[in-house]
């Protein structure tokens, strides 16, 4: 069988089905991206693509975010028409279509099995659009620009062979036309990994701190510091947080840079803004702003962790959650629909409010209150149930099942951990000037011995996505972080 994964940010979501199709030596698996992440995978040809043009500088505003990703389907198609005429064309293709990329895809390889990963459906009611009172906008023109976000979604869904989301919920945000053709896939959670672990310590080497899981720590998580995972919320929280938990220390994960909004006005980052807030409340000895950890640190965070915070409108769920409970850590969360399916029954009573910080301070402190015999087992509880449902074996055969066409052979996907059946959907009550770029040369290797060389000429472009690589450090058990100096020295000043 012969695999085309395409995401401008590969592997992001398609890591563990590329690799597991990839360990078995009769397929050929390639990929095309354009953000070269400096992530590989073994047996996986990789090619980077690069734009053929620029948008217009005069194009209409409606138009400006289409054009992008009509330009990314331009380029795909590109590099694809140049693997064909090389004579290679896949049995399948597995891609995302938010950025445009599969776009003109079935114009090149027509007889392809088309499989997408259908992520998120805009929507002006009911979901991230003016969920938080604080941040309206009744624009007609920003509800035009959201109502053209999902033309890309519309136009796979027609394209499409099969697709798969990653929950029920999502799969409910799309129209209900569309449901027949989503399957509910989530990606799992490695338990082999991430899982409790007594004698993990997170240390902040510039600060003199070791963290066991005999402390009380609080953790916060998120791709990216900003509104639409609660981050304003939860600043605002912490100077009550800290004076009734005076040995508590809060780890606060996550890139500075916002990823799903704007900055905010008057500041560089939502990071600052909320320093400038609070933080003349905070004790920089006990907060600690570490950025965007490599997995074994963030692990350790995790398995520290006594409460995790995990804040959200309703939009994409953070891998986090799920990372979180597999270690150990008790969700103390916000009462959000994406929520709902992502834990057990047992930890619905620890949802708050996500606009009222008295009731997150109220299930934050519930959950620190519990003795040492209830937090054990809560954590048994939460594992089994994470591993009998979120597992990655059976997320693996399930997606599997999706990707190959009926009545094609292939090996069996390896196990990792087992995942249960779903259960049933619950009840949701500066522009740049117009010209040529010349298109860049690539080469598609595998990165194992033995698989094929493709040479392509590939063209597009991306924006950016999650950065699946991760570092890895030698300690099994124990993570040395040295804090930024930047985010402790903001800290200190605002303290003062």
């Amino acid at each position: 069988m012969k695999y085309l994964f395409i995401h401008q940010n590969f592997p992001a979501q398609f890591l563990d089905i590329s690799r597991a199709f990839a360990a078995d030596k009769k397929n050929e698996v390639l990929a095309l991206r354009q953000v070269d992440n400096g992530v590989k995978v073994p047996g996986v040809g990789i090619a980077t693509y690069s734009l053929q043009s620029v948008p217009f500088p005069t194009q209409h505003p409606y138009l400006e975010e289409m054009e992008a990703k009509v330009l990314r389907g331009q380029a795909v198609a590109a590099a694809a028409s140049t693997l064909k005429s090389k004579g290679w064309a896949p049995d399948v293709i597995v891609a995302h279509p938010g950025w445009g990329e599969v776009l003109f895809i079935k114009e090149i390889f027509p007889e392809a099995r088309l499989v997408c990963y259908f992520e998120y459906f805009y929507s002006r009611e009911g979901q991230d659009f003016n969920f938080d009172p604080e941040f309206q906008d009744h624009s007609f023109e920003s509800l035009v620009r959201l109502k053209m976000k999902n033309s890309v979604f519309l136009q796979a869904l027609q394209d499409a062979d099969a697709g798969w989301t990653p929950s029920q919920w999502q799969r409910s945000i799309f129209p209900a036309w569309a449901h027949e053709k989503i399957q509910v896939i989530n990606e799992g959670v490695d338990v082999s990994y991430f899982k409790p672990d007594p004698k993990a310590t997170f240390s902040i080497t510039n600060k003199g701190i070791r963290l066991t899981a005999d402390d009380e720590v609080i953790t916060y998580a998120a791709r990216s510091l900003e509104p639409v995972r609660g981050f304003h919320v939860f600043m605002r929280a912490l100077p009550t947080v800290l004076r009734r938990r005076p040995n508590a220390h809060v780890v606060i994960m996550g890139r500075e840079a916002a990823s799903y909004g704007p900055e905010p006005e008057g500041h560089a980052s939502w990071l600052k803004k909320m320093l400038a807030e609070v933080g003349p409340q905070l004790d920089p000895k006990r907060v600690h702003i570490v950025g965007f950890l490599p997995r074994e640190q963030y692990r350790a965070v995790l398995q520290v962790s006594s409460a995790h915070m995990y804040l959200t409108y309703p939009f994409i769920l953070s891998w986090s959650v799920l990372d979180a409970q597999a270690c150990g850590a008790q969700l103390v969360a916000s009462n959000t629909a994406p929520l709902y399916e992502a834990i057990p029954s047992s930890g619905k009573r620890f949802l708050f409010d996500i606009f009222d910080t008295a009731d997150l301070v109220l299930k934050l402190e519930a959950v620190l209150n519990r003795t040492a015999k209830e937090r054990s087992a809560d954590q048994k509880k939460v594992f089994a149930w994470l591993a009998d449902r979120y597992g990655k074996t059976e997320s693996l055969k399930a997606l599997a099942a999706l990707v190959i066409p009926a009545g094609k052979k292939t090996k069996s996907v390896a196990a990792d951990t087992k995942r249960a059946k779903p259960e049933s959907p619950p009840n949701f009550g500066k522009k740049m000037s117009a010209k040529k770029v010349a298109p860049k040369k690539m080469s598609i290797k595998a990165n194992s011995a033995g698989k094929k060389k493709f040479d392509t000429a590939n063209n597009a472009t991306i924006l950016s996505e999650k950065d699946a690589s991760q570092v890895t450090l030698k300690s099994e058990n124990t993570a040395v972080f040295g804090e930024s100096k930047e985010h402790e020295t903001v800290v200190a000043k605002a303290a003062t």
